[in-house]
């Protein structure tokens, strides 16, 4: 294995593991309340589940009562 092979590997190796050293790190002293995002993120993705498939549901609605 050539030297400038051995290096990217590391690179690359370390660009995998910076995410959850990231979040280790700043869950660890404090800096970001993890749980809390996590909840964030998920009541956003449910209010903009919900608010994209209202006009889809509106639609199927108007379609079975025109039948």
């Amino acid at each position: 294995m050539s030297t400038n092979q051995a290096a990217q590997d590391t690179a690359i190796a370390f660009a995998k593991v910076a995410p959850a050293i990231g979040v280790t790190a700043t869950g660890a002293t404090g800096a970001v309340d993890w749980p809390t995002v996590a909840y964030m993120l998920t009541a956003l993705f449910t209010l903009l589940q919900i608010l994209l498939l209202v006009p889809k549901y509106r639609q199927m609605l108007r379609d079975w009562k025109g039948k």
